[in-house]
């Protein structure tokens, strides 16, 4: 969990400080969980100019000028499934408010965190498998979208 959160940060997502770990050992729950934020809601919504701009140089924008990412928040939770065996889930939540024609924007920072979480589950000897997942069903996961609506407060 820490090195997922690590590597999260890395890419510059932020921790919440919203006492969700601790909420969920409060509740007896399997699952340990963090999670992190990236984005930002007024600044993501591109202006008539920005967009002309963006969409029309052949050559990269200068950071200053670049798209601001909007609301991506990612939980990362992880639990025992058997002796020596985890589960770890890391699963990004767009949210509705924000630029929504750039509402996956955040995902090339979630894949390089996924990638160097691999790499240095690798270099101790473990082994990582990867599943894509469209959404997680309210199964009791700290990841599901009914805890991180209801709990979290996500929208």
């Amino acid at each position: 969990m820490r090195i997922a959160a690590d590597f999260l940060a890395e890419e510059g997502f932020e921790t919440r400080a919203d006492g969700f770990a601790e909420s969920l050992r409060e509740h007896g729950s399997e699952w340990t969980a963090t999670a992190l934020e990236i984005g930002d809601e007024k600044r993501s919504h591109r202006s008539w100019w920005r967009g002309l701009l963006t969409d029309e140089l052949p050559f990269p924008m200068p950071h200053a000028l670049q798209h601001v990412l909007p609301p991506t928040l990612v939980v990362a939770s992880a639990r025992p499934v058997a002796a020596g065996v985890a589960e770890l889930v890391v699963f990004p939540h767009t949210s509705a408010r924000g630029d929504a024609t750039h509402a996956r924007a955040a995902a090339p920072r979630v894949a390089a965190a996924l990638e160097q979480i691999t790499a240095a589950a690798g270099a101790e000897g473990a082994m990582l498998s990867h599943e894509s997942l469209r959404g997680i069903a309210n199964d009791g996961s700290p990841a599901s979208q009914a805890v991180v609506r209801d709990v979290l407060g996500w929208r």
